[in-house]
């Protein structure tokens, strides 16, 4: 049984979800682990489990992306809401000037 429900960012059409990929994956893998392999099968159960292989990597690759986008947003969105503010943005290197202006206060 295969859930043909379009997941968010998927393709309408039939094609699965992540997860559901990821259980007929297991499925495979534990029916090759098996002693009964059916050879006459055992290319197109190899084909299929690497077709749900590249799927599941593109939801990643896509999922990825998708929350690197969102966490640009919202840096973004930080930064100007401190330049109006008034205030020097937070950034990596204004952090790390912070640290070495406190380590050198604390040695003198």
């Amino acid at each position: 049984m295969t859930d043909t429900t379009p997941s968010p960012g998927g393709a309408a059409g039939g094609e699965i979800g992540y997860a559901a990929a990821l259980a007929e994956l297991e499925d495979i893998l534990d029916e090759l682990d098996g002693d009964e392999v059916d050879v006459d099968v055992l290319g197109a159960r190899v084909r299929r489990a690497a077709e749900l292989l590249r799927l599941c990597r593109e939801r990643i690759a896509g999922a990825r992306f998708e929350v690197e986008q969102v966490v640009a947003e919202l840096e973004a969105e930080a930064d100007a809401a401190a330049t109006t503010a008034g205030v020097e943005p937070v950034t990596p290197e204004t952090e790390a000037g912070a640290g070495a202006s406190a380590e050198a206060g604390e040695e003198i």
